[in-house]
Parts: structure tokens; sequence; C-alpha cells
């Protein structure tokens, strides 16, 4: 038989040699065409990874992702805001609450009866909202409250001084706030998520119309 591709239909004469018949048509020609040039190559219906590479694939893809998740978990901030129940200027206040009461080594010391801690950080109002990134009015009317609101378990708020002295004393029950954290009664991430979905970044209030007409 000839080694020729069969673009045309070939049959053998009585002396043993290929005669070369009339051309094929155009769909069959173009239908040896493809299957000549698909020769050695592998359809993707058909693909099929040999077990052993395809272990060594799964092993690799399941390294990669176990790695990847660590940069993928909730970090601090977010850890923060869940704890100040889902406001986000509440979050970036304990944040920054954390972040000084873990970096600064020389707090203040007063014990409380009903605290447990007696270490203390204490700074004006105007300090730590501008530290911690708010104005002086999201600091006063929305971080803190719902700090003294969702956090009063691990964090003690206190105002002492009078006068321009008058600062904001702030302490932290560090182990209180790890049980809350991993306790049962923590909301689960999923849960929290679902709830910031439904109820938006800060779930702040509408502002009042001031020109509205009085009902």
């Amino acid at each position: 038989m000839s080694m020729l591709p069969r673009f045309f239909s070939e049959t053998e004469g009585d002396d043993g040699m290929t005669k070369m018949n009339k051309f094929l048509s155009k769909e069959k020609a173009t239908a040896l065409l493809a299957a000549e040039a698909a020769k050695g190559q592998t359809k993707a219906k058909s693909a099929h990874v040999p077990q052993k590479k395809a272990a060594t694939f799964k092993k690799f893809h399941d390294k990669a992702a176990e790695a990847n998740a660590v940069w993928e978990r909730p970090n601090l901030l977010a850890l923060c805001r869940k704890l100040a129940g889902g406001d986000l200027a509440a979050g970036y206040l304990l944040h920054h609450i954390l972040y000084v009461w873990n970096n600064r080594d020389h707090k203040l010391e007063r014990k409380l009866p009903t605290w447990s801690c007696d270490q203390w950080l204490a700074h004006s109002r105007q300090a730590w909202a501008t530290a911690s990134g708010l104005t002086l009015a999201e600091f006063t009317k929305r971080a803190l409250p719902r700090l003294r609101k969702n956090c009063w378990g691990f964090l003690m708020i206190r105002a002492m001084g009078n006068g321009p002295q008058k600062k904001l004393w702030v302490s932290v029950d560090v182990f209180a706030m790890q049980a809350h954290i991993s306790g049962s009664e923590a909301v689960p991430w999923d849960m929290f998520h679902a709830a910031l979905e439904a109820m938006g970044p800060g779930f702040e209030k509408t502002p009042a119309n001031a020109y509205a007409k009085p009902t």
C-alpha cells in the first residue's frame, strides 16, 4: 500500500502495484486530512493523566492551597471588627487599642475592685480618635459606644480626671478576650460575613434631612 496521505482512493492492481483512482469527495478528503493531522495527539475528551502523575499534581496542588490559605485568613483588623459587632469605625479603634497594648511596655497601674487587670492606657479622646484614624465625632458617637456595648467582657473603658487633664483610660483583659474569641458564644466567620452582607459596611443610620418639614 502507498505511504502517501490518503487523499485518493487506492486499489491494488493485478500486478501488485497500487493504482490511484479518482479524487475523493471534498468531505471525505477533509475528514482524512483531519485524521492524519491528529495522529499522535490526544483528544480532550479522551485525555487520561497517568495515575502517578495525577497523584503528584494533587499533592503539589494541596500543598500550594494550604500555603495560600494562611494569607487568606481574616487578619487582626477583621477580627477586631467582628469583636466590635461589625462596625468598621469601632473595629479601627479596637485594632489600635490592641496594637498599643501589645507593643507598649510602660502602662499605668490602677486597681479596680470589679476588674481583674490593673494595667491601663490613658489618652485624651482626641488622641484616641486621631491615632485610630477617626474623627472626634466618629470616635465619640460611633466607635466608643459600640465598643462599650460589644466588648465589655474583656475591655474596660473609664473616663478619669477633670478639666484639661480628663482622659479616657482603657484596660484589656487578654485572657477574657481569648476566651471570647474562641468560646462557644463566638460568632462563626461565615455567619459574621453573611451578616455583614445583609447590614452593609457600617450599617450607618441615614442622616436626618434638615430641610424636611416637621410632621
